[in-house]
């Protein structure tokens, strides 16, 4: 009798959030009795906490039902981005502890934080009601603006803060105003029961409309979709590196699931026309992100703009509304989280020993790290989408899901995106293996970080050699939200 059949069917449900929570609680408490030296282990506990809400993920396997006046979901789809979830947080709180420690950032409030970030992000991925999406949103919202200024000396930390919290909140007005008119013309939140309303077809069509682009709008920002991504290098290079790892992976998967949920399963009547808005945001946010990159000098910048060019590849997935390009999101996001994450634990190292925030720092890493200089080279590589790794099958995918949904010049503007982020991408190899450095000292990191950095050259690389079990995962996931 495993622990899920002992609650509620209702707490069963949401078991791994409780335990996020507890841990998270628990955390702030154990800080109370430890001194500056033992709060080290605040690292672990969180990554334990994540531990075990994945095996509470693992109890809901075959025990598909909705809850809580059918408001959360326990199937397939949510199954899948709740361990993409745990996954993300947990490779956080590896990375981050020397970090931590090295910059006095305050560890209860950082892994507390993380834990409820994630949270919002878990019930982003198994809601079927408006309410809740938007619950979840803001809960990751709000621990992101905290966690963003956690350097709480550093200006361009209480910057980043700043521009992210009101950024943020205006997009968050946004996006609740979206839906309350979908709320006005349906009367209702229910995702499912929004798409039966919608089918009678009495319903006003400009407003419908309208409260389709707020929507989008709203969750573009949270993307970081272009033209509203300028919030995004700025947050992302003023906030701590592992919380910068964080931004580029965690709550972009819980607005994509979001995403997939409301417009897939909420709105499909309006599936012509949303999918072509989705279409043109693919194509100017890969597009702009990848230009911009090219002359980007902080490496946290460049990954920035890196990150905004991912986001307009997934929302070639979107665009194509097909079962195929759900699919496409879902096993993309599965491979960034693993190569991007994995690039973040090599820039977390050095930002921590050192000077490591301007690509010029990567200058001869090969001979000073080998090891962390050969994993980045991986990573990138996979972002590129160059096989045998898991970013050349999450491409080819959405290469294929946007053929199949007749966007042939979306699947170019793929290809020509991919080739033109080689640019920069090999500005920071070049600097890795073919200049020679000045300063011949090795880079040290901690063995939480290595472990990280192992599971991420793992993943990135299983994914892409024995595909097989992953596409099926990902199909299973992508076949149930549909309309």
């Amino acid at each position: 009798m495993n622990s899920a059949t002992l609650l509620p069917p209702e707490y069963a449900a949401v078991l791994p959030e409780l335990v996020l929570t507890a841990a998270a609680t628990m955390i702030l408490v154990v800080d109370l009795w430890l001194s500056p030296a033992g709060r080290k282990s605040l690292g672990y506990l969180s990554f334990l906490g994540v531990i075990l809400a994945l095996l509470a993920v693992l109890t809901a396997v075959g025990r598909d039902g909705q809850y809580w006046g059918d408001m959360i979901a326990v199937d397939a789809f949510a199954l899948f981005f709740k361990t993409v979830f745990l996954i993300v947080a947990a490779l956080v709180s590896l990375t981050s502890i020397g970090y931590v420690t090295r910059h006095g950032v305050p560890a209860a409030e950082f892994y507390a934080l993380l834990l409820s970030a994630t949270v919002g992000m878990l019930l982003m991925g198994s809601s079927r009601d408006l309410l809740v999406i938007y619950l979840g949103l803001e809960l990751t919202s709000i621990s992101s603006y905290v966690l963003a200024g956690l350097l709480r000396h550093d200006p361009r930390s209480n910057e980043a803060a700043i521009k992210y919290f009101l950024n943020g909140a205006l997009a968050s007005g946004v996006l609740l105003f979206g839906l309350s008119l979908l709320y006005g013309l349906t009367a209702t939140t229910h995702l499912d029961v929004i798409a039966q309303n919608l089918q009678v077809g009495r319903v006003s069509l400009p407003v419908l409309l309208a409260a389709m682009i707020f929507v989008i709008g709203g969750f573009g920002f949270k993307i970081a979709a272009v033209p509203f991504h300028f919030w995004a290098p700025d947050a992302y290079e003023g906030a701590p590196t592992p919380v910068t790892a964080f931004f580029s992976v965690g709550p972009k998967g819980g607005v994509f699931a979001a995403i997939l949920r409301t417009f897939l399963l909420g709105l499909p009547a309006l599936a012509p026309r949303w999918a072509g808005i989705f279409a043109v945001l693919a194509l100017i946010t890969m597009t702009v992100g990848n230009l911009t990159a090219l002359w980007q000098t902080n490496i946290k910048r460049m990954m920035a703009y890196s990150s905004i060019a991912h986001a307009g590849y997934l929302l070639v997935g979107i665009a194509a509304g097909s079962l195929l390009g759900t699919q496409a999101v879902l096993f993309y996001l599965l491979a960034y989280a693993f190569m991007n994450l994995g690039a973040f634990a090599v820039i977390t190292a050095l930002d921590t020993e050192g000077p490591g925030a301007e690509i010029k720092d990567y200058i001869g890493l090969s001979q000073r790290s080998p090891w962390l200089a050969w994993t980045l080279t991986l990573f990138f590589i996979s972002m590129i989408g160059i096989p045998p790794t898991a970013g050349f099958l999450g491409k080819l995918l959405l290469f294929s899901a946007a053929l199949q949904g007749g966007y042939l010049w979306l699947a170019l503007a793929i290809a020509v995106n991919s080739a033109i982020s080689v640019g920069y991408y090999y500005g920071v190899v070049r600097n890795m293996f073919l200049v020679a450095p000045a300063d011949r000292t090795p880079v040290g990191s901690s063995l939480a970080l290595h472990a990280a950095l192992v599971v991420g050259v793992v993943g990135t690389l299983l994914i892409g050699l024995w595909a097989g079990p992953f596409l099926d995962w990902t199909y299973l996931g992508a076949s149930l939200p549909r309309f």
